[in-house]
């Protein structure tokens, strides 16, 4: 699962979380669901780092982690 910017084309993929908007594409959305984005800066630079909620696995087999 990576981050991208666009523009939303469908407004159903259009989430508000915590006064973010997010496109979440509906292959994804079941993915994304037990996942934490945080934004990061530190020495090394800044950016958003996704991972999964604590108790939540991709060893359970999904495709495209």
């Amino acid at each position: 699962m990576g981050l991208t910017l666009d523009e939303s084309k469908d407004e159903k993929q259009l989430y508000t979380i915590n006064e973010i908007e997010l496109l979440i594409d509906d292959n994804v959305l079941p993915h994304a669901k037990e996942s934490q984005i945080d934004y990061i800066k530190n020495s090394y630079g800044e950016g958003f780092s996704i991972a999964a909620i604590s108790g939540s696995s991709c060893a359970s087999g999904c495709s495209g982690c």
